[in-house]
């Protein structure tokens, strides 16, 4: 039989180098034809039977243990259990059955006969299947809290105990006030939204701190305060807070933005919890001011005039700037 070279490529050279190795190993042997289990024939080695070894009475076998050595194939060991590789015990993968499998409708090349037919559910459905019906989790109208409560933005969460740690090893210095780029350079918080202090169970803080972020709990600010230190709450929305944590990324930095109402809401409230707050107040917060302090004013009666007279006007000051400044800003634009 020829073999094809190119057809089983390693194995054929696997085999050359295995039948080169054996005829190596014997001619080192010199006395490797006096063994029964190896003979030679037309100037090649070749293995005897186990049967043919001890046929003659002179070589009886003496029920001792046969041990196998390496010159002959058919017994030879390793420590790995792999048989000669030839082209002889190669699959043909071309021979193989391949599977053919159903998809869509009908039977797919497989009659209709019950012990060929595709498996009909074998798979289980899942539990909202009705059938092919819409399902009722489809039919009802969707809770409209559920879906805002997924989509409310939230901010980036901050225990005071690692916020602790990382003042005990050295990565933030209480010398200074603590932004929110400190935190974020030190690898303390991930800012996405904007930091949040939180505390578990009244955690001690013993450290006076000066520390700027976007929301707090009670618990922290009164740790910190108990101290002697501010917890100060700044509006920023997404480009104030990127040029905050990354100014080398414009050329110029942009503008402080005004919060919106609820979020007014929110820093008034913050302000009341013991926390100092810094934003830039909308131009319709600072004329209900300038009402509620007239009206404040003039309910004092009129032994207050002077005082009444000189806070509308250092209001309507204000406010003047205020407008003249937006004017500027449009002519700019």
């Amino acid at each position: 039989m020829v073999y094809n070279r190119l057809a089983f490529g390693n194995a054929y050279r696997y085999t050359c180098l295995y039948h080169k190795f054996l005829i190596v190993q014997c001619r080192n042997f010199a006395n490797c034809i006096k063994r029964p289990d190896v003979k030679l024939v037309d100037g090649k080695l070749v293995g005897v039977h186990f049967e043919d070894m001890f046929a003659n009475k002179s070589t009886a076998h003496n029920g001792a243990r046969f041990v196998p050595h390496p010159f002959n194939r058919r017994f030879a060991y390793s420590k790995r259990p792999l048989f000669p590789i030839e082209p002889r015990n190669l699959r043909i993968l071309g021979l193989k059955h391949k599977k053919r499998r159903g998809r869509g409708h009908k039977s797919s090349a497989r009659g209709v006969r019950f012990s060929r037919r595709k498996k009909v559910g074998s798979v289980p459905r899942s539990r909202t299947f009705e059938g092919g019906t819409t399902p009722l989790y489809k039919r009802l109208a969707k809770w409209p809290d559920a879906w805002l409560s997924r989509q409310r933005k939230r901010l980036d969460p901050l225990n005071l105990s690692k916020l602790r740690y990382f003042i005990e090893t050295g990565r933030l210095d209480t010398r200074f006030p603590i932004t929110q780029r400190h935190l974020f350079d030190s690898k303390c918080v991930r800012v996405k939204r904007g930091v949040q202090l939180f505390n578990v169970n009244d955690y001690p803080f013993p450290y006076k701190i000066d520390i700027e972020v976007a929301g707090s709990d009670q618990s922290s600010i009164d740790v910190i305060k108990r101290v002697g230190g501010t917890v100060t709450i700044v509006y920023m929305d997404r480009i104030n807070l990127r040029a905050h944590l990354k100014p080398y990324k414009f050329e110029i930095l942009p503008k402080m933005s005004r919060p919106s109402l609820p979020m007014v809401h929110y820093l008034e409230k913050m302000k009341s919890r013991g926390c100092l707050v810094r934003y830039i107040k909308p131009l319709w917060l600072i004329e209900e001011e300038a009402e509620i302090a007239a009206e404040v004013a003039e309910s004092k009666g009129p032994t207050d005039e002077p005082v009444k007279a000189d806070i509308v006007e250092d209001i309507d000051d204000m406010v003047q700037e205020y407008r003249m400044k937006e004017r500027t800003k449009k002519l700019i634009i």
